[in-house]
């Protein structure tokens, strides 16, 4: 295959959320062409549902969606495996599965299948990873590892927290980033909340450190990473005096989840005397019954607020 036919596609699902823009900068500065699926539709969730089996959770069936759409337009497909990244937690097993999942759904052959093994943070695992990346496309690890530190740069620019200084009511709504950023699905959280002039604050606005900081106190029950993300933004928002609600959003199938959030209602959200949420995802939650809650739960904090 010659490198003028060579085209990556790029999943907008589960962890592009937090990484996609990163490795975009880096194909795009190698001179690679970059199919990405775009956002997540109907079509796309329903089809990953039809080619998923029963037992896998609903981030997962929306991520084969994705790969599905993609497969006519690129030669390659860039889908990694995620074994670790932060020390001492661990991601769950359809991350460090993913190629062989995706490799085995549509019965790929390895060579399209672009799939650099992400284990740990240091700089020497990043360019291990990179490295991989080039012998797949058959480009220069020169070039590759100059495209990495470009890119980490623009990257690590855009993830800074804006700290937020509006003084209107803050709802904290905690999840998953592929759930959280994934538009079909959170509109219907956001968009009655914002409706109503609630200013929405995520994960995304602490830095990851002082999640995992807040975390620590749960190392012994809670070692999934993506888990103690989750545990550090829900302790660290109920300590807040500005934050007037916690809605804590997950997705249905997700073994980690069902868990965490049993554990953090009762040792965490309980303990706080804040109003708090619990909301669960599937591929049939109706999104008007969704608005109806997130608009209920808004009721209940704004009478507690002018109490």
């Amino acid at each position: 295959m010659s490198e003028m036919t060579i085209s990556v596609g790029m999943p907008q699902s589960l962890l592009h959320h937090e990484f996609g823009t990163l490795w975009l900068s880096i194909f795009k500065s190698l001179g690679v062409s970059v199919v990405e699926s775009g956002a997540t539709t109907k079509a796309i969730l329903d089809r990953g549902t039809a080619l998923s089996i029963d037992e896998s959770c609903l981030p997962l069936k929306v991520y084969v969606g994705h790969v599905d759409s993609l497969l006519s337009a690129c030669s390659h497909v860039f889908v990694p495996r995620i074994v670790e990244y932060y020390p001492n937690y661990y991601f769950c097993a359809k991350f460090a599965g993913l190629p062989d999942i995706i490799k085995n759904t549509f019965s790929l052959p390895p060579e399209r299948l672009i799939s650099p093994t992400l284990k740990g943070s240091s700089v020497a695992a990043a360019l291990g990873a990179v490295h991989s990346v080039c012998k797949s496309l058959s480009v220069s690890s020169c070039a590759g590892q100059k495209a990495y530190y470009h890119a980490l740069a623009e990257w690590k620019n855009r993830s800074q927290p804006k700290d937020s200084q509006a003084v209107k009511p803050k709802i904290a709504v905690v999840g998953h980033s592929y759930i959280l950023e994934d538009s079909f699905f959170s509109q219907d959280i956001m968009r009655p909340l914002a409706a109503q002039g609630v200013t929405i604050v995520t994960p995304k606005s602490i830095p990851n450190k002082k999640l995992y900081d807040e975390a620590k106190q749960f190392r012994s029950d809670i070692y999934w990473q993506l888990s103690a993300k989750i545990a550090g933004a829900t302790h660290f928002f109920c300590r807040q005096d500005d934050i007037a609600g916690i809605i804590l959003v997950s997705s249905f199938g997700c073994g980690p989840d069902s868990l965490v959030n049993e554990y953090l209602e009762h040792h965490v959200l309980q303990t706080s005397g804040k109003p708090y949420m619990i909301l669960t995802m599937d591929e049939h939650t109706g999104k008007a019954g969704l608005c109806t809650r997130v608009e209920a739960f808004w009721d209940m904090v704004e009478r507690r607020i002018m109490s």
